[in-house]
């Protein structure tokens, strides 16, 4: 049985997932996205045929640079963090009572709200991340 040699593991593969480079990568690259562009080297060892997969350095990431998207982005102050300091300052300063909370509760009510709808976002922003496949850049990325 031909053997793969890829980041220091050794991996079986019946003779017709190893006749040819893309017949292994068909076979491995659900389990290993970093193959796609790597080179085959074979070799006999007492009749045994072995496969090691180098993989090639590629470019990262797409061609909308976060930092840019992040720049243009909407400048704003979470209203949970600013009643989070309005509620502090009043009870550095004694005023944290029920009679200064009642006014207060459509304001609590409305930063609830954003804060949910904020979380929300959020799970669904890294829920679509964690299942998004990665997409060459166009360019190389200096420092990375």
């Amino acid at each position: 049985m031909p053997k793969i040699l890829l980041e220091g593991q050794e991996i079986i593969l019946t003779p017709e997932q190893v006749a040819t480079d893309q017949a292994i990568t068909d076979t491995l690259l659900p389990f290993y996205p970093d193959i796609a562009n790597a080179t085959f080297k074979r070799t006999e060892n007492e009749g045994e045929t072995l496969i090691e997969i180098v993989k090639r350095p590629g470019t990262k990431g797409n061609t909308q640079i976060p930092w840019q998207i992040w720049q243009n982005a909407p400048e704003y102050i979470n209203p949970v963090i600013l009643l989070a300091i309005q509620l502090k300052a009043l009870e550095i300063q004694g005023g944290l009572t029920l009679e200064t909370l009642i006014p207060l509760q459509p304001t609590l009510q409305d930063a609830t709200h954003v804060g949910e709808k904020a979380s929300t976002e959020t799970r669904r922003a890294t829920s679509a991340l964690k299942s998004a496949s990665p997409i060459p850049a166009q360019t190389p990325l200096l420092g990375f």
